[in-house]
């Protein structure tokens, strides 16, 4: 190889490398994850008021940032009492488009959340979560989302709780319906952050039960909490949180 031809090749080679390192990285997807319980201290069998929060921000694109999965991983320290609460399917409310034909007691908690629809140029925008217990057996959960821009949107779907051990003692698995993710054609919704609260509270045989119940603080003063989120083109994201109690 000639020098000049040399030259030439070390000037390219050297160019490339100087875009590449000034080229503008993609962002990665990210998430946090928050709860709080109250009373944080109590004997076994106190209800507890729940509240778990989220953010998400995606991958760059506009279906990157589309959640359509929301894995939920709680601790071990309370106990599910489903059993004792009235019954409203996800099937029951989209039938009725109301909460109408839902059982008193069924609903068990409420929230919020805010959300990104970039390509109608909308942001932030606000809506209310309710959640229903979806099976006496505990192992479902029904989740209505109403909100009103850009599109109204009223639907509700049902999630699937699991017992687990070990580090975690509950698996809540939201599979996001396709309607909630592309909420009108080309309009993809990207939920930024979300709470919720659950806090029912029920009279059984003269006795005030929990939906949620404390078992014991470990001496940490703290139990585990878990997010994994995964978005509509593939990418994923998960967060480690913590929830404090006292002994």
């Amino acid at each position: 190889m000639s020098p000049q031809r040399a030259g030439r090749t070390l000037a390219a080679a050297a160019a490339t490398a100087l875009l590449l390192a000034t080229a503008p990285t993609a962002l990665a997807a990210e998430s946090s994850i928050s709860g709080k319980i109250n009373p944080n201290k109590g004997k076994p069998g106190t209800p507890l008021r729940l509240t778990v929060n989220f953010t998400t921000e995606g991958d760059e694109g506009v279906e990157s940032s589309t959640l359509r999965q929301v894995i939920v991983q709680l601790p071990p320290n309370a106990v599910q009492n489903a059993k004792f609460f009235p019954v409203c399917r996800a099937v029951t409310i989209n039938a009725a488009k109301s909460f109408r034909n839902c059982p008193k007691n069924s609903q068990i908690g409420r929230g919020s959340l805010r959300a990104d629809v970039p390509m109608t140029d909308v942001y932030n925008v606000p809506g209310t979560v309710t959640f229903f217990n979806g099976s006496r057996k505990g192992n479902r959960i029904t989740i209505h989302v109403n909100a009103l821009r850009p599109v109204p949107i009223y639907e509700a779907f049902d999630a699937t709780l699991l017992r687990t051990r070990g580090r975690y003692g509950y698996k809540l698995i939201a599979n996001i319906p396709d309607s909630l993710q592309e909420i009108s054609p080309g309009w993809f919704a990207q939920v930024r952050r979300f709470t919720s609260t659950f806090n029912a509270r029920i009279k059984v045989r003269g006795k005030t039960r929990g939906y949620i119940e404390a078992k014991r603080c470990p001496k940490a003063r703290r139990v585990p909490i878990a997010g994994s989120f995964a978005f509509r083109q593939g990418s994923s994201t998960s967060a480690l949180g913590w929830i404090t109690c006292r002994p």
